[in-house]
């Protein structure tokens, strides 16, 4: 898909998929590097010193050092995943500027209770008042400031999204889904116009996260889906995601190709000062 086909579906529907996004090899190596961090993480979380929990469907930082202090070369291959430069110039096509590192993620099926996801837009949690999420919705949604890129790491059709619902705001029957009931209703399979995105492993989605979308997660249905998070440049924004201290680590970027080492320092500068003053009130209690 060109550029400019990329940038039109983006702005129209929200998403857009980047079919073999990741070649067969590098797609393996993943999955090896992410199902070594989650049998770790279920085991004990290097950044709450808990396990994982069993139903857990997520887990966030595959690029914690803690991970890979066996083996640095799966942190590397996780953050050139990351600053990958295919990956780079598709969020410069659909953001309309550099984007900015922010998380690496992993989305798994549970062990024990399966699921379906519930539908949200991202802004539901940072807006939990309606009318002030309606606003944001309808003033920024068109033009968006960051991107997710969901990486099928196995085949997986457990993506959905609804085409165009980051240009407005809810319709009556989507808001009864999402909202209604105090959301006892947000895991409906009814909800209009919804897509189902059927990835092969290294196809990459990349959607607006203002959009209506959700996950499935089944006990029955492998699921290994890597995660990558941007901002915008110019939109920065401080919280769990970004704060990722361990990147001030003497030899943290070590291994890197000049490319990656150049998009991650923007991520440390930008960072910088939040990581060294949490690190200070922490040392000051």
């Amino acid at each position: 898909m060109s550029n400019s086909t990329s940038k039109d579906q983006w702005a129209r529907e929200g998403y857009v998929v980047a079919w073999s996004l990741f070649g067969t090899d590098v797609c393996e190596s993943l999955l090896e590097i992410s199902e070594g961090c989650l049998q770790q993480w279920r085991e004990c979380s290097p950044e709450t010193g808990l396990a994982g929990g069993a139903d857990a469907t997520s887990m966030r930082h595959l690029n914690h050092p803690e991970y890979h202090r066996q083996d640095h070369a799966g942190q590397v291959a996780i953050l050139e995943a990351a600053a990958d430069p295919t990956v780079l110039e598709l969020g410069r096509t659909i953001l309309g500027e550099e984007p900015l590192f922010r998380c690496t993620s992993l989305f798994m099926n549970p062990l024990e209770t399966g699921k379906d996801g519930n539908w949200h837009r991202d802004s539901q949690f940072l807006h939990p008042d309606v009318e002030e999420e309606e606003r944001v919705v309808c003033t920024l949604g068109e033009r968006g400031n960051s991107f997710q890129l969901q990486v099928a790491l196995v085949p997986s059709d457990d993506v959905e999204v609804v085409p165009g619902s980051h240009l407005r705001w809810d319709t009556p029957p989507e808001f009864a889904i999402r909202h209604g009931d105090e959301q006892r209703h947000n895991r409906s399979s009814d909800m209009p116009g919804a897509l189902r995105l059927d990835l092969a492993p290294g196809d990459g989605a990349a959607f607006n996260p203002y959009s209506l979308h959700r996950g499935r997660y089944h006990t029955d249905r492998l699921r290994r889906t890597l995660m990558l998070t941007y901002s915008a440049e110019s939109k920065p924004r401080s919280d769990y995601f970004s704060d990722q201290p361990w990147f001030l680590e003497k030899g943290c970027l070590d291994g890197l190709s000049s490319a990656a080492v150049g998009f991650y320092q923007r991520f440390i500068e930008q960072y910088r000062g939040d990581w060294t003053k949490s690190a200070n009130t922490q040392d000051s209690r």
